[in-house]
């Protein structure tokens, strides 16, 4: 087999190689920053309770100077009752005191609504505290393994870069510029082994005469259809005959 050839079809099994692993190095921050999304989640839910208890508590303080109030003017008006010179002075004060008796009586279903929120929120506070503990647990756990996997694929890209750079150092420059074109415009595919008379890289058929020569693994010969590199793989795997 042509040497240059030879190499041509190792460098694109590094390459492939090189375009797997840089998939996979990709991949590793993704799936970080989802685990830090769920983080940040369970940390807005977090937040969101303290906030809904803290505005629960809030109302509650209001609506219980509210109440404090009512009762005060409740009160007050019951101290009239001595000033009261008719009947019917009378009986607008005892509609006032009703209607004062009334609002009262909201303000303390408020305030009960309100008591119910304020245990919601502090049992929403301890269940979002609880899942958030979980969540960050889990979540260092699977840092930790993705960033000993990170590690793991760095080491073996700069292997397998070492590889391609002590191929590359062998191929012609011309051989190697054509490669390389190959490589971006052709989606990472610049070799393409012929197969039954077809390019394995385009599937278009493959004049004879050129499929005859590529057989051979003699030289650098390109599929005139999709312009990638042909080499022949039956003849590669075939035994030599002694």
């Amino acid at each position: 087999m042509d040497d240059q050839l030879n190499l041509l079809i190792q460098l694109q099994e590094i390459d492939v190689n090189i375009r797997a692993i840089a998939a996979q190095k990709k991949r590793l921050p993704e799936a970080l920053a989802v685990l830090e999304s769920k983080r940040t989640a369970h940390v807005a839910a977090l937040e969101s309770a303290k906030g809904a208890l803290l505005a629960a508590q809030k109302n509650k303080r209001d609506r219980d100077q509210d109440l404090e109030a009512g009762m005060q003017k409740v009160d007050k008006l019951r101290t009239r009752t001595s000033e009261i010179k008719n009947n019917k002075e009378y009986q607008a004060l005892l509609k006032e005191i009703e209607t004062v008796e009334l609002e009262n009586k909201t303000i303390e279903d408020d305030i009960i609504s309100l008591m119910e929120k304020i245990d919601a929120a502090t049992t929403g506070i301890a269940t979002a505290e609880q899942r958030l503990h979980e969540e960050e647990a889990a979540i260092r756990a699977e840092q930790k393994q993705h960033e000993a996997e990170f590690a793991k694929v760095e080491k073996e890209l700069r292997s397998v870069e070492q590889a391609r750079q002590k191929i590359v150092s062998q191929v012609q420059p011309a051989v190697l510029s054509q490669y390389e074109k190959l490589l971006i415009t052709k989606a990472g595919i610049a070799i393409a082994a012929a197969r039954g008379e077809s390019c394995s890289g385009c599937f278009m058929s493959i004049p004879p005469q050129v499929f005859v020569d590529v057989k051979k693994n003699v030289s650098i010969i390109s599929c005139p259809n999709c312009g990638r590199i042909l080499y022949y793989k039956d003849a590669i795997a075939a035994p030599r005959s002694s």
